[in-house]
């Protein structure tokens, strides 16, 4: 049996493990130390067109598994769970950017102050002079490497929030199906 595409097969020991990191044990064979979940994220971070294609996941439980009472109550603790890590990703998503318009605020002061001194320098030492030159060049440097760090919290911190929550959100529809065996091998 192969995996027909868009579809994304798990071996975890019980259910429950779905959610939780399974306790990584290499004489049971247990060697993973992610949760389905993880593992469903990294597949479809995988996938160029995770996006726009459908998935679904398919869970393979060891024979003789009775977690028939948690089977049905998946569907309802997936979309629970995606919600909760949504709305974590949106309030880490905040705080990066309240902490980079914080920064910024600091930095552009910081910047300020570079240009205030340098115009100081240049006034004082001469703009012939080689000491005035690098100190003058070197505090304009120095103040625009203070705007590096509000720049990067603005423009690319949030980003892995953002990627995340369209993840949770792709998860959270996704259909699952659990099924009792060995998970066949993958080409």
């Amino acid at each position: 049996m192969t995996a027909t595409p868009g579809e994304i097969h798990l071996q975890l020991r019980n259910l429950k493990n779905f959610f939780r990191v399974p306790e990584v044990d290499p004489f049971e064979g247990e060697t993973i130390d992610l949760s389905g979940i993880d593992q469903v994220m990294d597949a479809l971070r995988a996938q160029k067109d995770w996006r726009t294609s459908r998935a679904k996941a398919v869970i393979w439980l060891p024979e003789g598994t009775a977690d028939d009472a948690l089977v049905g109550q998946l569907p309802r603790a997936l979309a629970t769970y995606c919600e909760s890590q949504i709305q974590y990703c949106r309030r880490k998503m905040l705080e990066v950017r309240l902490e980079g318009r914080r920064a910024l605020r600091v930095g552009a002061i910081f910047l300020a102050a570079c240009l205030a001194l340098s115009t100081a320098l240049d006034k004082w030492l001469g703009s012939d002079s080689l000491l005035g030159y690098l100190f003058g060049e070197g505090l304009l440097i120095a103040g625009w490497v203070g705007l590096w760090h509000p720049l990067e919290l603005l423009l690319y911190s949030w980003w892995p929030y953002s990627s995340d929550i369209k993840l949770y959100e792709k998860i959270k529809g996704m259909e699952i199906s659990v099924r009792h065996g060995t998970m066949p091998e993958q080409a």
